[in-house]
């Protein structure tokens, strides 16, 4: 497989390219994914939206797809595979378990992933709160959409991605559902548009084995 390509630095002095150094791009990596994740919350209505009672996690759903699993067993599963080469960098859990988040890390290149989990007590509930995400996003004309990315995964549900790549950062976002589970995946690298688009894949496909 071809190495994963990176933007590098100019350095005008000596015309040398140099690579940017790891804990500046870290930081901004940072930066752009709180911003992202803020936006996309604060567009979604979580507040309004989330369960108004606490599922637990082997709740009965409606629907083709039940998933009984816990959201921190999903996300705890998946991390264990290392999907592209991400490993666990930090992690919160609810004590509900119907909702779980972690920030994954690839090492060799200083990629981000932020993944959301939240199991709802239906499907129609997981499935009302994505369609009003989306049609939020959607009205947004910065983003460029990467849906194809996870066309594998929309025989379990419904899926959206979307990105950009500004200042030599990339950031993808992927929305999934399946059965009564949300599932969200945010990335952020400086790394090129196409090999995130892969990253992408790889995770949600992660927490889609892991979602049983």
């Amino acid at each position: 497989m071809a190495p994963r390509s990176r933007t590098n630095n100019l350095d005008a002095t000596k015309g040398a390219e140099v690579p940017p150094p790891k804990a500046a791009r870290t930081k901004i990596d940072r930066r752009v994914l709180l911003v992202i994740i803020v936006a996309v919350l604060a567009i979604a209505g979580v507040v309004a939206l989330a369960p108004t009672t606490t599922p637990s996690p082997g709740a009965t759903t409606t629907g083709n797809i039940s998933v009984s699993s816990g959201a921190d067993v999903i996300v705890a599963s998946a991390v264990q595979t290392t999907p592209a080469g991400f490993s666990l960098e930090s992690s919160k859990h609810p004590p509900s378990g119907s909702s779980d988040w972690a920030l994954l890390q690839q090492e060799s290149d200083g990629s981000e992933a932020n993944v959301t989990v939240m199991v709802y007590p239906s499907t129609n509930a997981s499935q009302a709160y994505y369609d009003k995400l989306v049609a939020g996003l959607k009205g947004l004309t910065c983003y460029t959409d990467v849906t194809t990315s996870l066309t594998s995964f929309q025989q379990y549900g419904a899926c959206y991605g979307f990105g950009e790549d500004v200042d030599n950062i990339a950031v993808v976002n992927g929305l999934c559902t399946k059965g009564n589970v949300f599932l969200q995946v945010h990335l952020v690298s400086s790394i090129d548009f196409s090999s995130l688009e892969a990253d992408l894949t790889s995770i949600m496909g992660a927490l889609y084995q892991s979602a049983t």
